[in-house]
């Protein structure tokens, strides 16, 4: 047998227990079977009486539903959408799938929409031939009836109504889960279809939750996959496996959540990585779309209405990040289940829900914005120093045990969601946020681990957490030692330092490379001669000019005993200019020739005191726009200062 198991089943479907499923082609074959021969009449039971024979096509009198197709007709009317190019009309078909006709839609276009049930045309829509004889069925008659049933239930959006596989929230916070074939909702399990005011399409299937529940204890679901991932070499030995252990949770149920943190794992050649992703897409029973080398649009044109977990491989490091910029920005959007706008056909515009859980790996770490960074883990493996054989021993290369193990954990899941024996996911997760936001964390980076860590609780127990535990990743969390927030900076901060530390080409070649060489040679000797004070300060204000900035000074500043010194020295930033351009190109804060940069409001984000806004022409062409700011005050600063007493 190959030491690797998964070689021989990556592309291989699970499978599950079939007898409690609802397989929708049994049920379309099973109601095609009731289907009358061409020419014969269908019984339609009475509630006192003798069943009721219709013959063909004379249901319209007394057998039509309000929205006037017949009474057990297999396709179910949605509604429609006007575009540019014409009407398009949407309806539920025989497997449940949401189907698309537009206004000139053929009669192929009809028979596919009852497909399996051709009789029922026939019956419904009859073709008279000679004698009275049934010959086949009048499509246009069929579809304008169709069309018809459309306008009535009204205009109809895809993406508010339809809901793909995954787990999701109804109306009152309950759990929903469709699993393809068949849709979990209150406690039951139902055919896809329109429940409520949402439609449940029926889809490919993908894997259930486990019958029975697995208590907490050794050798439980969670338990045994914490021991399996505490086998590879992370960097922070006890953190990261729980915190792995946390987003797989997250991701069965990502749909249901109001925030899915992303994580990140970073490794070399010969770490593991590709090992624990294949474990992962094993233990999501199909609710995993993996890719690699993939684009934006190709995430959600196959992800779709589904909220199924994403996982993206060789998200490496390269010059051009334009495609990686563009993954990471639908990981945010899909972080909060936001919908992103994109430019359609018949310009008609389209929006696109996105509510998946992603993991991304690679060597190379991407640069990351400070938005994105905030929402997600930075998971480090290093290689490994000897084989391990915890995975054999756990039977974690055994794809059917691992299957059956994640459909355990799903039903863990599914259980705190319910508040099943007085679990209440919403009150675990606020009892890990709160912790957080003790030990350091902003509301952004507590919701992202709090939930990480509530997640990994939930796999592993079947109470509230202990003091103890709460304790436990309190240390292990705590805001100023970890990586991912422990440097964390303002976006006005990263800005500021920008504009200082930033060396353009248009002024390499003069006396210093940036701004910021300029300023520390005028903050280093303006204590010296009066002489050379002047000299650095004409040098700063020659450099600043490239960039329509200049240095000023208060009116009451030049009775002080140091005029114009260091301390009380006011950086000016205009609201354009083609030199600032320049700075921030390549940056979310560069603008357009011409028009106000977006840096100023960025820069008016630090604290009141350090800024006013202006106008100046100290030095300049001509009086700008723009901002004054403290210099020496906005370089020292740093958000553990308490912030001045308004007078």
């Amino acid at each position: 047998m190959s030491s690797d198991v998964y070689s021989a089943i990556g592309a291989a479907l699970p499978s599950f227990e079939e007898e409690d499923q609802v397989a929708l082609s049994r049920q379309v074959l099973q109601a095609a079977r009731n289907d009358p021969p061409r020419g014969a009449p269908i019984a339609f039971s009475q509630k006192h009486g003798e069943p009721e024979h219709i013959e063909p096509g004379r249901w319209r009198e007394h057998h039509a539903q309000w929205h006037r197709l017949p009474l057990g007709c297999p396709v179910t009317p949605l509604g429609k959408q006007a575009t540019l190019s014409g009407t398009t009309y949407f309806f539920l078909d025989t497997l449940g799938e949401v189907a698309v006709l537009a206004e000139n839609a053929g009669k192929g276009h009809v028979t596919s929409l009852f497909g399996g049930r051709p009789l029922f045309l026939t019956w419904a829509w009859p073709r008279f031939g000679k004698g009275g004889v049934v010959t086949g069925y009048a499509a246009e008659d069929a579809r304008d009836d169709l069309f018809a049933a459309c306008t009535y239930c009204g205009t109809f959006d895809l993406e508010d109504r339809v809901r793909g596989r995954g787990a999701w929230r109804d109306d009152d916070g309950r759990l929903i889960y469709h699993a393809g074939d068949a849709v979990w909702i209150g406690g039951q399990w139902r055919p896809p279809g329109q429940h409520g005011r949402f439609i449940y399409p029926g889809r490919p299937k993908i894997g259930r939750p486990s019958r029975t529940l697995e208590r907490e204890g050794s050798g439980s679901p969670g338990d045994l996959l914490l021991q399996g991932l505490e086998s590879w070499n992370w960097e922070r030995r006890e953190l990261d496996p729980r915190l792995a252990l946390g987003w797989l949770m997250l991701a069965m149920v990502g749909g249901a959540l109001d925030q899915r943190p992303v994580i990140y794992v970073v490794g070399t050649e010969g770490a593991g990585k590709s090992t624990l992703q294949k474990l992962f897409r094993l233990l999501m029973n199909g609710a995993l779309l993996a890719t690699s080398n993939t684009t934006q649009a190709g995430i959600y044109q196959k992800v779709k209405q589904d909220s199924v977990a994403v996982m993206v491989d060789e998200m490496e490091a390269k010059e051009d990040t334009r495609t990686t910029d563009k993954i990471l920005e639908l990981a945010r959007v899909a972080y909060s289940g936001d919908k992103m706008q994109r430019g359609g056909k018949d310009g008609v515009g389209q929006e696109f829900s996105v509510n998946s859980s992603f993991m991304m790996s690679s060597i190379a770490m991407p640069p990351v914005d400070a938005q994105d960074a905030s929402r997600m883990a930075v998971l480090m493996l290093r290689e490994r120093v000897a084989r391990d054989t915890t995975l054999e021993d756990l039977g974690l290369r055994e794809a059917t045990k691992v299957q059956a193990l994640g459909r355990q954990l799903l039903k863990r899941m599914i259980w705190w969601f319910e508040g099943e024996g007085g679990k209440d996911w919403q009150a675990l997760i606020s009892a890990f946020k709160g912790a957080l936001v003790d030990v350091g964390h902003n509301d952004r980076s507590a919701d992202t681990f709090g939930a990480l860590a509530a997640a990994c609780h939930a796999a592993l127990r079947d109470e509230m957490p202990a003091a103890d535990e709460i304790e436990f990743w309190q240390g292990q969390l705590k805001a100023e030692q970890l990586v991912e927030t422990s440097g964390r900076e303002k976006t006005w901060r990263r800005a500021f330092m920008h504009l200082i530390e930033a060396q353009p080409d248009n002024i390499r070649n003069v006396t210093h490379k940036s701004v910021g060489s300029a300023l520390l040679a005028w903050k280093n000797n303006w204590g010296g001669e009066i002489g050379d004070r002047k000299a650095n300060l004409d040098d700063v204000m020659f450099t600043l000019r490239h960039f329509g900035m200049t240095i000023s000074f208060g009116k009451d500043q030049f009775n002080a005993p140091n005029p114009e010194d260091w301390d009380h020295a006011r950086l000016f930033i205009p609201a354009k200019h083609p030199g600032l351009n320049d700075l921030f190109a390549g940056t979310p804060w560069a603008g357009k020739k011409g028009a106000p940069g977006p840096w100023l409001g960025v820069l008016r984000q630090m604290p009141k005191h350090l800024w006013e806004n202006g106008k100046c022409d100290r030095g300049l062409d001509e009086k700008k726009s723009g901002i004054f700011i403290q210099l020496s005050a906005a370089l020292a600063w740093d958000d553990t200062m308490p912030l001045p007493m308004a007078a």
